[in-house]
């Protein structure tokens, strides 16, 4: 068996933003049972590691988790890192606003699409990011809808910051990463993903589809 570590579990969450309705619209009755895509504006996960007071809320850039059969591949961001449930979830209330061309628009209040654990997996020079979903036990529409699986493996990497912005949409002035975060990347483009990483807002992830699972490839069992 090749060399593998785990590095980080915690607990998982999966928050999705529904779309953004006009000002005089009726209230939002949007059965969370019948969920489309199209009903949604955003999809975050949110990480809780263990025995650290840390949340990291990453931004899903195509609003569904990658399919693992087809290996597909999503970019993703580390939008916000927070010491507190509350300070990570503050601007996801309801809010409205006021536009030039479509007046008073309304953002709902994020939902959940549902709650695991996770872990972080290094195998060799890459690493996984695997979850297994407890709440609801199996998925339902809303999680089928999203692409969130039972349970899932992703291969998980992060993007140079010093590089050129290839995915996601970094503003245009970015602070220079510390001496250490450079030296995982070298001369690099992209780097395993590791817990430092994770704390580092504003970095692009991408997430790489898997068919198999972290456990057969590495073979640990991240859950016990």
């Amino acid at each position: 068996m090749a060399q593998a570590e785990l590095l980080e579990r915690g607990e998982l969450y999966f928050l999705y933003m529904p779309r953004v309705r006009p000002g005089n619209a009726l209230p939002l009755a949007l059965d969370d049972g019948l969920i489309r895509l199209r009903d949604v504006q955003r999809l975050y996960i949110v990480l809780r590691p263990e025995r650290r007071s840390a949340y990291r809320r990453l931004l899903v850039g195509r609003k569904r988790m990658p399919d693992p059969q087809r290996r597909q591949r999503f970019w993703v961001e580390i939008e916000r890192v927070e010491r507190s449930a509350a300070a990570i979830l503050q601007d996801l209330h309801r809010f409205e606003y006021e536009t030039k061309t479509r007046g008073r628009r309304v953002q709902p209040a994020a939902k959940s699409a549902g709650e695991g654990v996770y872990a972080l997996l290094r195998h060799e020079s890459h690493a996984h990011l695997t979850y297994r979903l407890t709440d609801p036990a199996s998925p339902g529409q809303v999680q089928r809808a999203l692409g969130i699986l039972s349970r899932a493996s992703y291969i998980a990497a992060a993007f140079n910051p010093e590089a050129p912005p290839r995915l996601g949409r970094r503003p245009p002035d970015v602070a220079t990463p510390p001496s250490l975060l450079r030296e995982k990347f070298g001369d690099k483009r992209f780097a395993p993903l590791d817990p430092d990483l994770l704390d580092v807002e504003g970095l692009e992830l991408v997430l790489i589809g898997t068919p198999g699972t972290a456990e057969e490839e590495t073979g640990i069992e991240p859950w016990h």
